[in-house]
């Protein structure tokens, strides 16, 4: 990773987030010109790691932005791809010390953070509950559902384990699928490949807690959206195999401030356009760039300064 653009520096660090000394690795370009812009941060989806994101921050330094990303619990370097999360909710505790770390570094100015996928959700709890550690959320292919749910019983004995053994692991015939990708004709696309690698119960072993914090994070999606009180911007692929977006609609078209919600249609991108290629990649930035640059206008119009 030393092709770092012109301009930029070159960052990497391990985040402490917690008290039993867990950290995350961040690594990122800080560009000597922001421009006046904010950072950005990207949050990666389930079964990701960081690294995938390298291209994007470069792409975001060429143009005078400082921008990072970090592995999430259980996706790290020293990690198996598979992951051991024990709880949703570290994943958002976890996002909150990168936010901050990332927030002084760059003199108290707040990033745009950048949810893809399942990403989106950990984004969007944060925002809703620290909006001064953020200026904007990007919503990127968010997920609100689960390819294949557990019916009521299942529910049950997820929730009951949860409370009783919550580090356990949910064997294969509870676990939950994350992705939704037979609801659309499903394309041989590299994209679609690794979502089905990924997202089987094979791969991700999680918890019991974890599974039952999940779930109350999805049932809870519209609630914390409508708290946010910062610029949203959601972007929906257009040839998107894995998530589907009717819920997502409708829940931002309940926003109780609609000046603060985007949303857009990226024509001709597939689920993650950010690692699909140049072009895809390209496509979302160039929303993502200037969305934060409304964003700035906003924090100058609501400090009134």
């Amino acid at each position: 990773m030393s092709d770092v653009p012109e301009g930029g520096e070159l960052y990497r660090s391990l985040c402490p987030v917690d008290h039993k000394n867990n950290c995350v690795a961040i690594r990122g370009i800080r560009a000597r010109s922001s421009q006046g812009l904010p950072p950005i941060l990207i949050v990666h989806d389930v079964g990701e790691r960081s690294h995938m994101y390298w291209d994007c921050i470069k792409f975001i330094c060429e143009r005078g932005t400082s921008s990072y990303s970090y592995d999430q619990r259980g996706h790290g370097a020293d990690s198996e791809l598979s992951g051991h999360l024990d709880r949703f909710q570290d994943l958002v505790s976890d996002l909150l010390q990168v936010t901050s770390w990332v927030r002084h570094m760059h003199n108290g100015t707040p990033p745009v953070i950048v949810g893809q996928g399942y990403g989106a959700i950990v984004a969007t709890e944060l925002g809703s509950k620290f909006p001064q550690f953020v200026s904007g959320i990007v919503l990127a292919a968010p997920t609100l559902e689960l390819a294949w749910k557990p019916g009521p019983f299942k529910r049950f004995v997820i929730k009951l384990m949860a409370d009783l053994l919550p580090r356990v692991k949910v064997p294969k015939g509870l676990h939950p699928r994350f992705s939704n990708p037979l609801h659309r004709i499903v394309g041989k696309t590299i994209a679609t490949r690794l979502i089905r690698s990924l997202m089987g119960p094979r791969q991700l072993r999680l918890t019991f807690a974890f599974a039952q914090e999940l779930f109350e994070a999805m049932d809870s999606f519209d609630k914390s959206f409508q708290a946010i009180k910062k610029p949203v911007l959601i972007l929906k692929p257009g040839n998107d195999e894995v998530a589907r977006y009717e819920a997502m609609d409708e829940i931002a078209s309940n926003h109780p401030n609609q000046e603060l919600v985007i949303s857009r249609t990226v024509a001709n991108v597939h689920h993650n356009g950010f690692t699909e290629g140049k072009l895809p990649m390209a496509s979302i930035l160039e929303e993502v760039l200037s969305f934060a640059k409304a964003s700035t206008k906003h924090q100058i119009t609501e400090t009134g300064t």
